[in-house]
């Protein structure tokens, strides 16, 4: 496995995906780790109050032979889920393309602003035109490579599924009291009966009042 990685944070309740992440691993005694993707606390308040109430898992998508190549995979999932379904701060790699300025910081960039400019500034600058404009990040609506979608689905894959060998309360069966009728998990229940799944699961643990005939067996 390649040094640097794409992983990403799942909530088990909807097995949505929350954030998407790269990071580099090391190896200790042989043994890969992978501090930024497991033990990295530095999150934001949305981040923690996910982790904070439901299960969640944490999934390596991918290896890259280089940090390049992570950042442009972070930033394709990032504009391809969408911010607004994200935790994330940011458009992703290692800069702060996307994020959302405080006032403050507004004000300190307008003061820099009017200061000479770099080289280096210049040649970035340049660079990023050179690759169409955008610096070759991929923009909102595009279509993911075929590679990258594989590497999504083989994520989820067999014992790499965050549910693969276990029995959870989605997974129980639900009867229908007034027919007599079984079903194999919430979500088949939901959809016959025209209930969003999220609603069901509320109705059958209790924390809101069951409307339907339906109760775990």
């Amino acid at each position: 496995m390649w040094r640097h990685y794409v992983y990403i944070h799942r909530r088990l309740d909807t097995l949505k995906i929350f954030y998407v992440g790269k990071g580099s691993h090391r190896t200790r005694n042989k043994v890969q780790t992978f501090e930024r993707a497991y033990t990295d606390k530095n999150r934001n308040k949305h981040w923690n109050n996910i982790v904070n109430s439901v299960e969640c898992s944490i999934e390596i998508l991918c290896s890259c032979q280089t940090d390049e190549e992570a950042q442009r995979i972070e930033k394709g999932l990032i504009a391809f889920i969408g911010r607004k379904n994200l935790c994330n701060m940011t458009d992703g790699g290692d800069g702060h393309a996307g994020i959302i300025s405080s006032d403050e910081l507004r004000a300190k960039r307008k003061i820099n602003s009017k200061g000479p400019r770099g080289e280096a500034w210049l040649n970035a600058i340049r660079a990023a035109r050179k690759n169409g404009g955008n610096g070759g990040i991929v923009k909102k609506g595009d279509k993911l490579p075929a590679s990258w979608v594989a590497n999504l689905s083989a994520a989820k894959m067999g014992d790499k599924n965050p549910y693969f060998g276990k029995i959870t309360a989605v997974a129980k069966l639900v009867l229908n009291l007034n027919s007599g009728v079984y079903y194999d998990s919430i979500n088949e229940a939901a959809l016959a009966h025209g209930v969003n799944p999220k609603t069901l699961y509320q109705y059958l643990d209790g924390s809101r009042i069951n409307k339907t005939a339906l109760t775990l067996v």
